[in-house]
């Protein structure tokens, strides 16, 4: 959860230091964010199955092949890493330039990403190490590193946004820099506690003797169908912005204000769904697959209680939320009605997301592709129908994350009851 929110407060900084530049830069730099979200959900994918298997493997007590299922998916997560930085810096501007009707929001969405771009090979060597520490249950370092990364976070993207502190002004391009330096601060003090820690010779990590693709292969029939609905749920909220962007100016900015209140309070229920993988597939290694219901429940019920009480302040009170991204009082105004759509979703993701993920960490992710999948036809249907067709105003568009989360609670939930997740072997 501390590392979740951490990272969304990341994104919060940029979006509410762009609030303060011009509705132009808080726009773009939404839809730019999801744009680089969206891509790095492949490595994050892959580090989902790769902590399933280290999970598994822990409770069986195998503890020789954790190491190698390391070594072999750094290596390989390190080559995905150099393939979406060239496709970032080098192809992404081109394919995407066609999807937007406005040219400014358009080029100021490509000077953030400028140097974002450099941290996409960062965000798949850190997904391959939180994934293990993940895995084997040691989480202080991943917390401690993510408050650095916040610390630098807000430092430089200050100074360099608003040229303070003896750094040049560079406005939404220095919010970009700042993510890149404080993200290669965090993952440098994971790096650093690995190497220095028992892990490294319990587990003979770092011993890259020969690559085994065998040992990559494994993890890959895990993660590919996760790779893929990770890849298409991202995917179709940034065409989902990309319709907002049809709206124009004000409506983006408000979206992506709301964007960022959903990320920020629904850390609590990520951290839950996150920490569900690893704890379903421990329970599954040591076959205590009667327990697994139970264990679902109990995390439902906590996360419910933290989604309860941000639902009724932000329902209560939407405008104190809106007003630390943005002192526009158009986009203050336009932003209020998404954001307490966003609020009573908080509650539904709090059951939602959690049951997904219980369906994740059985080992089925080829079913939860197809959950998820099932899910987002639902969606892209109801999306469609209401903004190009209908012309439907912003607060009616974002009734379509209650769509969302519901079809994928009654789909997920009918799949567990059903049990055939049982037989799964990782």
């Amino acid at each position: 959860m501390a590392t979740s929110l951490f990272n969304n407060v990341i994104n919060l900084i940029g979006v509410a230091f762009m609030g303060r530049v011009g509705e132009t830069e808080l726009a773009a730099i939404g839809i730019a964010a999801l744009v680089f979200i969206l891509l790095t959900m492949i490595p994050y994918g892959f580090s989902v199955g790769f902590q399933i298997i280290i999970a598994r493997r822990a409770a069986e007590q195998e503890y020789t092949s954790i190491g190698k299922i390391f070594n072999n998916n750094l290596v390989f997560m390190c080559a995905v890493g150099i393939l979406l930085f060239l496709f970032l810096r080098f192809l992404a501007p081109i394919a995407l330039e066609p999807f937007f009707s406005s040219q400014a929001i358009y080029d100021a969405g490509m000077s953030y990403l400028h140097y974002r771009s450099f941290e996409i090979f960062l965000a798949c060597f850190a997904f391959t190490l939180i994934a293990f520490y993940t895995s084997i249950g040691d989480n202080k370092i991943i917390g401690i590193s993510a408050l650095v990364m916040l610390l630098v976070n807000i430092f430089f993207n200050y100074s360099l946004v608003f040229g303070e502190n003896g750094f040049p002004e560079m406005g939404i391009e220095g919010a970009g820099l700042a993510s890149l330096i404080s993200s290669s601060t965090a993952c440098l003090l994971n790096l650093g506690y690995l190497i220095f820690s028992k892990y490294r010779k319990q587990f003979g990590l770092f011993n890259f003797r020969k690559f085994e693709w065998l040992q990559v292969q494994s993890g890959l029939k895990l993660s590919g169908p996760i790779v893929l609905q990770h890849f298409l749920s991202t995917g179709t909220w940034a065409i989902f912005f990309l319709m907002i962007e049809k709206m124009g100016i004000e409506a983006l900015a408000a979206s992506n204000v709301a964007k960022e209140v959903y990320m920020i309070l629904g850390v609590t229920t990520w951290g839950f769904a996150n920490a569900t993988n690893s704890l379903v597939s421990n329970l599954l290694g040591q076959g205590r697959h009667d327990e697994v219901f139970e264990l679902v429940k109990k995390v439902i019920w906590v996360s419910l209680v933290f989604s309860f009480a941000l639902c009724a302040a932000i329902l209560i009170f939407p405008s104190y939320f809106v007003e630390i991204f943005t002192n526009d009082e158009k986009i203050i105004q336009e932003a209020i009605g998404p954001v307490r759509i966003a609020g009573v979703c908080l509650v539904m993701m709090a059951v939602s997301s959690i049951l997904f993920r219980a369906v994740t960490g059985t080992g089925a992710t080829r079913y939860s592709l197809l959950l998820e999948f099932i899910t987002l036809i639902i969606y892209m249907v109801y999306v469609i129908i209401l903004i190009p067709v209908l012309n439907v105003n912003l607060t009616i568009a974002w009734t379509s994350e209650f769509i969302y989360w519901l079809a994928l609670a009654w789909l997920c939930w009918n799949y567990l009851k059903g049990g055939k997740w049982k037989t799964y072997k990782v």
